[in-house]
């Protein structure tokens, strides 16, 4: 089904019993206890369960080793933003979408699992579903996964060498990708490459330039063994790539290496940017769209959908909503700020500005998709498709897929990682325009229709770059992890006042989470982060 729209079972049309024993035949519970995020005695893992069917018996052909990728890609479904039934609607992870709440894009009303990071104590010690607890423990979860497929997938028998390595490629993007936000997040980190068992079931931290140069080398392997077209839904080789030019930008390191990597997505010719910016968050619009490069895919199925969505939690709960920094940070229509330009009417604050702020914001302290009220004066409406916005009816169906890398970020990564060696040229220019005239509807070479770019001054490119980044990727979890790699999360964040909300605290310290405490008291190897 190249084209087709993928569900929960994730393309290989696996029964829910088969997925169970998938997920038992996967030693979760040895590599969780290793971490310190689930508590079992030496006796019961000892124990097999009794649907648990062995390595010796289940890694053997095609059939296997399909039902053993579509577990990896559940997992990803599962511990990036949560599939529930409507039984269960309450528990699980939050989407990506509202860490935009913890920078000085949003304002998260309800807390939303960021609790401790709002009030500023960063408790490693709160509840299970705190963001601080569950992104160390989801992304073990889904590497644990990885493992498991990793180490057995060489015993399955029946299928090329060129197949097995391409989903050896998936799963090792995969992997990636969970370190990458371990690394982002809580800095130094355990690395685990095989299943846990009780002889190896404590490890020390990495560096996080060691967890760096591990994800790099894992990335590099998948590129080589990834092809560039495929299944929808699976990992490409412009996937890994894309990720690999985000995690050299993080570093810091090797920018030349970024710019290449982004550069070889852009010279595929397999990727675009889509016609249209507000449509490409909407479900309908998202089939066979040349933009997106790597998503976690949904389905509506009935009677279970994908927990907390856009939809849901920012259209209907309004659980985040615009802060008055990100409103004044549009620039207007001649490409100036709302400070310099003659353009900018305080009467009409909307107008003659960025269409991406239209696109993206609605002003009124009534939510216009349901009777919540903003406590900003503003709301959230990128990603809120017009059936809802029309109904007002709470998306408990929802297929709309969750974009994490994209075309666009391609070409923002690719301009920025040559600003910041110094390497300018007309390449960076159009990078950035393509991006910014696709937004007021243009070809990026009608210069007069749009505020091109159009300076070489690294300093002053910088500035127009990162504007660019705030406004292009909103709601796309990319403003927290950009501040933080620009080292600007302690200007920007620490002090935030967003009254009449509360104020932010970000110190020095923050940039690397505080590991959970129960790892920490399950792991004897495990040290805390400094300062904690």
């Amino acid at each position: 089904m190249a084209n087709g729209k993928v569900s929960v079972s994730f393309m290989y049309k696996i029964t829910s019993n088969q997925m169970n024993i998938m997920k038992n035949h996967i030693y979760k519970g040895i590599f969780l206890a290793a971490l310190g995020l689930n508590g079992c005695n030496q006796e019961f893992l000892d124990q097999q369960p009794p649907d648990v069917i062995s390595s010796t018996t289940f890694w053997q052909n095609e059939n296997d080793a399909l039902i053993g990728l579509a577990g990896v890609y559940s997992d990803l479904q599962t511990n990036f933003y949560g599939i529930t039934s409507f039984a269960n609607w309450n528990s699980g992870p939050k989407p990506h979408t509202i860490w935009d709440g913890i920078t000085d894009n949003g304002y998260l009303s309800r807390g939303a699992g960021f609790h401790s990071i709002l009030d500023g104590t960063y408790s490693n010690n709160g509840r299970p579903e705190d963001a601080l607890i569950s992104v160390y423990a989801v992304s073990y979860n889904g590497i644990a996964s990885c493992n498991e497929f990793l180490v057995n997938i060489d015993n399955v028998t029946g299928v090329s060498e060129a197949q097995l390595n391409a989903w050896k490629g998936e799963v090792l993007f995969i992997r990636s990708y969970y370190y990458y936000y371990l690394a982002a997040t809580y800095g130094d980190v355990p690395i685990r490459t095989a299943p846990s068992t009780v002889e190896n079931q404590y490890s020390a931290k990495n560096s996080q330039s060691e967890v760096f140069s591990h994800i790099l080398n894992d990335l590099d392997i998948a590129i080589d063994y990834l092809p560039q077209e495929g299944y929808d839904g699976h990992v490409k080789k412009a996937a890994a790539q894309a990720l690999k030019a985000k995690v050299l930008l993080y570093s810091g390191e090797n920018l030349g290496e970024a710019a290449s990597a982004a550069k070889a997505v852009m010279e595929s010719g397999n990727y675009a940017l889509a016609n249209d910016y507000t449509t490409l968050f909407f479900d309908e619009e998202q089939e066979n769209n040349q933009e997106v490069i790597f998503s976690i895919q949904y389905a509506n199925v009935p009677e279970e959908a994908h927990q907390r969505s856009v939809q849901e939690m920012i259209g209907f709960w309004g659980t985040m909503h615009p802060t008055l920094d990100l409103v004044h940070s549009y620039q207007c229509i001649d490409g100036l700020s709302i400070s310099e330009s003659p353009l900018y009417d305080s009467e009409n604050p909307m107008e003659n500005r960025d269409p991406r702020m239209g696109m993206s914001i609605y002003q009124g302290e009534w939510n216009p998709f349901s009777e919540i009220k903003s406590q900003t004066g503003f709301t959230f409406i990128k990603g809120i498709s017009p059936v809802v916005r029309e109904t007002l009816e709470k998306p408990i169906n929802d297929g709309t897929d969750f974009i994490h890398l994209r075309y666009a970020d391609v070409l923002l990564m690719y301009a920025e990682a040559k600003i910041e060696s110094n390497d300018i040229d007309q390449s960076v220019l159009e990078a950035i325009n393509r991006v910014r005239a696709r937004a007021y509807g243009v070809n990026f070479l009608e210069t007069q229709q749009y505020p091109a770019v159009s300076t070489m001054d690294q300093a002053a490119l910088r500035e127009e770059l990162r504007y660019e980044r705030r406004v292009e990727f909103l709601m796309e979890n990319s403003r927290y992890f950009d501040l933080k790699r620009w080292g600007l999360a302690v200007q920007e964040l620490d002090g935030f006042d967003g009254d009449p909300v509360y104020a932010r605290v970000f110190k020095d310290k923050h940039y690397k989470w505080p590991l959970p405490q129960e790892a920490l008291d399950r792991n004897p190897l495990l040290e805390q982060n400094p300062d904690y």
